[in-house]
């Protein structure tokens, strides 16, 4: 496998992980908790979590764009579903890791129009998207522990 593959699948295990033991912190009440009408719940986020990555792959891959709302079957409404379609999205996506040459991550693919305009161009590179959906999923991570901290969990106390 390529070092560049490596270090992506690194990086994405390593926020996977911590994203994984926050969200089995939850208990099954505070999963669809939001703290103001116009904000998500966890279950909303972490299904942007796995839609994201699953589209951004299928660019990455050169394949046709997938429909946002229909990028992803969910097979659940619970945390165990979702973390469980979370690790198939991710399955796929070592898949093609694993399987990409450092090149390949490197030439440019073409982006939908209507994702243009977050990167700048035309074109991306397949490395680029990956790291797209890695800050993503870190960005909502960091929502969910702030979530867990408004519902009274505090991180500190918890780990003494």
């Amino acid at each position: 496998m390529a070092k560049l593959s490596q270090r992506l699948l690194w990086e994405l295990e390593d926020i996977r992980q911590e994203l994984a033991a926050e969200v089995r912190q939850l208990k099954p009440e505070e999963f669809d908790w939001h703290p103001r009408p116009d904000m998500k719940s966890a279950k909303a986020l972490l299904q942007e979590i796995g839609t994201m990555e699953k589209v951004c792959m299928a660019i990455a891959a050169g394949d046709p764009e997938l429909e946002w709302e229909k990028a992803v079957s969910w097979s659940g409404e619970d945390a165990g579903a979702i973390l469980s379609d979370l690790d198939r999205i991710r399955a796929e996506t070592t898949t093609f890791l694993q399987s990409a040459a450092d090149g390949q991550l490197t030439k440019p693919v073409s982006l939908p129009e209507s994702w243009q305009q977050y990167f700048k161009g035309a074109t991306v590179e397949p490395e680029e998207l990956v790291r797209w959906v890695a800050r993503h999923e870190y960005y909502h991570l960091g929502q969910l522990i702030t979530y867990h901290w408004l519902l009274g969990h505090n991180p500190y106390k918890d780990q003494a």
